[in-house]
């Protein structure tokens, strides 16, 4: 609409001049407003919307900040935490190998294109370019650290694959987070709908699959996802073609029947791996070369920092941040913000400034 009025002869005009000045002043206002970086924004939004934001901030180990810190909210990506304690922990066991080759095409039984916002692809590309792809196989480690820098979903439920529920949902009891849920495949539950669906011999409508899912208890949810993901580690499942196309309703229940916790629970967690204290004896090297993506990303951080780890996750309806540093003179801190229930437009600010909100936290304390 807006090129035709511009490529209108007649906009030019006087008048027409003065429209087309107002429609792009509007446009550009808009823009800036959107996209605009403003740490303010999500200090708002956390602080007038309790119900819907909990943050938790300590410092060398006392909290300073506790807002909803018991109110238990969908943790998206920020569970992949969990995975990688568990992994550097079986590691040190000797269970697994950390060099240990992993073909791409078992790591491609997990990938759901145009689900994880090119996470997979992204990571994959990377492999590529430092040429740690040898012969169509990369190693374990990598998959683990992909699975922290990149948040790839499919690496995730490769790992948890690998793995085993047991050792995974074991971390949360040793680390005694107590509002915890169990973890479960992300990828699967994912597809819940469309094999509900294709068990039912197809057909069913959005709102028939949606009564359907809310219907289930977590548990019986939770144990849908595994059955899922058995059958696509099988390879070539039969009820989709590698990719999916899930309505918004359908991707709000996915959400929110995500593993819940809190943020309490996390600054436990960040604390543990901050004081090496999350794994086995022997893990803290392993894991903290999986959670310190940031110092590698930025050489300003490796100036500042001694230590930083992150875990971020998002869905179209939940915002969350799980962070750690230790500052050069051995000061640390732990922030964990999780947020949910977002329109379209809080979502695009929200995560636009949320990177300079937790910096203009950091700075502070």
């Amino acid at each position: 609409m807006v090129v035709s009025f511009l490529t209108d002869k007649s906009t030019y005009t006087k008048r027409g001049l003065i429209i087309a000045g107002i429609v792009l002043l509007f446009i550009a206002g808009g823009a800036f407003y959107l996209f605009h970086d403003d740490p303010n924004y999500v200090e708002n939004y956390i602080k007038n919307n309790p119900e819907l934001a909990s943050m938790h901030v300590s410092v060398n180990g006392e909290v300073i900040v506790s807002q909803e810190s018991d109110v238990k909210r969908p943790l998206a990506s920020v569970v992949k935490t969990i995975v990688a304690i568990a992994y550097a922990n079986e590691v040190v066991e000797g269970t697994i190998d950390s060099e240990e080759r992993i073909p791409l095409d078992e790591l491609e039984k997990y990938h759901l294109a145009n689900t994880d916002g090119g996470a997979h692809p992204a990571w994959l590309n990377e492999m590529r370019e430092a040429g740690k792809i040898i012969n169509n196989e990369v190693s374990l480690q990598e998959v683990a650290k992909g699975m922290i820098r990149y948040s790839s979903n499919a690496n995730t439920d490769f790992l948890l694959e690998k793995l085993g529920e047991a050792s995974i949902n074991r971390v949360v009891e040793e680390l005694e987070l107590e509002n915890h849920d169990p973890i479960f495949p992300i990828v699967a539950s994912l597809l819940a709908a469309e094999y509900i669906n294709d068990q039912h011999g197809g057909g069913l409508s959005n709102q028939q699959l949606e009564e359907m899912l809310q219907s289930m208890t977590l548990e019986e949810y939770r144990e849908l996802a595994w059955d899922i993901h058995n059958v696509l580690k099988k390879g070539g499942a039969a009820f989709f073609d590698g990719t999916v196309s899930i309505p918004m309703e359908l991707q709000k229940i996915w959400s929110n029947r995500l593993p819940n916790a809190t943020v309490e629970d996390y600054g436990k967690v960040m604390g543990a791996i901050s004081n090496d204290t999350a794994t086995l004896p022997g893990g803290e090297g392993i894991l903290r070369e999986i959670m310190e993506w940031p110092m590698e990303l930025h050489a300003s951080n490796r100036e500042k920092y001694a230590h930083f780890g992150a875990k971020g996750g998002s869905t179209a309806f939940v915002l969350n941040q799980a962070l750690y540093i230790e500052d050069k003179n051995g000061k640390k801190i732990e922030v964990i913000i999780f947020t949910e229930g977002f329109n379209f437009i809080e979502f695009i600010k929200m995560n636009r400034s949320m990177n300079s909100f937790l910096l203009k936290v950091l700075n502070e304390r």
